[in-house]
């Protein structure tokens, strides 16, 4: 358990007046216990549970069944409890209210991360305890990352680096979409704790879709771009990059747009900055897209948040006012893309500094041609 991360719940529970807060998602379990569910959702049916926490002022509560409680109880500074066989609402309820401070009344638990019917069940089973909605507190905790959470990033994007390396030395004409994307997964499950989303790995006129499945059937030919976005994660945390490359001679209309994207990408790199909002930075690609008469191309947001999930916040796009702060870590992924002919995204995974950014990517973004 991570001290500074507990303390920091405790200061945001009690500024929204909690004396408890139950723990459902597990991707904020994580964050809390150290503990790391099989779980591909953010969501755990209370019928077949992975494993909660019941943060209190005292200490930390980590429920789970039999499957887990031994690595439970390694876990330090949590309190290990078995979940009797079997689990259901009722039996939840009956544990956290038996864990809870006396005269404990004021609960907060995930929204978003309780399925409807268990929520009503745990309303149901809770006598006397209110529960209050608490699903804002943890995207605010994790939206600035410690000095020890940036050094995971970091290193899950170093490997994601280390993959895109291979890939170059990897990639042969005759070679489907399916496996370029089955050699990404195979170097991170061998150099790290796997792919923190299935690889995107598009050939020619398929890369116009930003988030495309690769293809069995389709094969890599000699004039085709080729787009790849795919990220390691590293105990827990996530990396995320898109680079391209060429295969043959790139020709004038690819040397363009993949220019023009990468002025764009560079611009709002050079304006990350405290203060600035998602929107503001979001405004600096479309701008630069709207002056050569390309925005209708742009088919997303600049960024999005990195960490313990692959998409969380803040939001670098329209409409988005937070204003980023240090320890923030996002990325800046602007893209264009055509119908019929393909597209060209470059991104980057930055950190907010106090005095700027520093990106944490180290890979070239010099434009690549393959020989094949």
């Amino acid at each position: 358990m991570d001290a500074l991360r507990i303390k920091r719940v405790r200061e945001a529970m009690r500024k929204a007046g909690l004396e408890a807060v139950f723990v459902t998602n597990p991707k904020n379990v994580k964050y809390l216990t150290g503990f790391k569910t099989m779980l591909p959702g953010e969501v755990q049916s209370f019928g077949d549970p992975e494993g909660f926490a019941l943060i209190h002022k005292n200490r930390c509560d980590f429920l789970c069944d039999g499957r887990y409680i031994d690595g439970a109880r390694q876990l330090p500074g949590v309190s290990a409890q078995l979940l009797d066989m079997p689990v259901n609402a009722k039996t939840i309820a009956a544990r956290v209210k038996g864990l809870l401070p006396r005269g404990a009344k004021r609960v907060g638990f995930e929204r978003n991360a309780v399925l409807y019917s268990d929520g009503l069940e745990l309303a149901k089973y809770l006598k006397g305890v209110r529960l209050k909605p608490a699903e804002g507190l943890f995207a605010e905790l994790r939206e600035c990352k410690t000095p020890g959470e940036v050094k995971m990033i970091r290193k899950a994007q170093a490997i994601t680096s280390d993959c895109f390396d291979h890939m170059l030395k990897f990639i042969r004409l005759g070679m489907s979409e399916r496996e370029v994307a089955l050699e990404i997964d195979k170097f991170m499950r061998t150099n790290s704790e796997g792919n923190s989303f299935d690889p995107i790995v598009a050939f020619g006129e398929t890369s116009c879709q930003p988030h495309y499945v690769p293809d069995a059937k389709r094969k890599l030919k000699k004039g085709q771009m080729v787009l790849l976005d795919f990220g390691a994660v590293y105990n827990g945390y996530c990396g995320d990059m898109t680079r391209m490359v060429f295969m043959g001679k790139a020709d004038a209309r690819y040397r363009k747009v993949y220019n023009l994207v990468l002025e764009a990408q560079l611009k709002c790199l050079a304006a990350v900055k405290p203060g600035r909002t998602g929107h503001e930075l979001d405004m600096i690609v479309r701008d630069t897209f709207q002056k050569n008469g390309c925005l209708e191309n742009f088919l997303h947001g600049t960024g999005h948040g990195v960490g313990l999930a692959i998409h969380e916040d803040p939001r670098i796009k329209k409409g988005f006012k937070t204003r980023v702060e240090p320890g923030m870590a996002f990325s800046v992924e602007p893209g264009l893309y055509y119908s019929g002919w393909g597209g060209v995204r470059i991104e980057d995974l930055v950190v907010v500094t106090k005095t700027g950014r520093e990106n944490i990517t180290r890979t070239t973004k010099k434009l690549i041609e393959l020989k094949g």
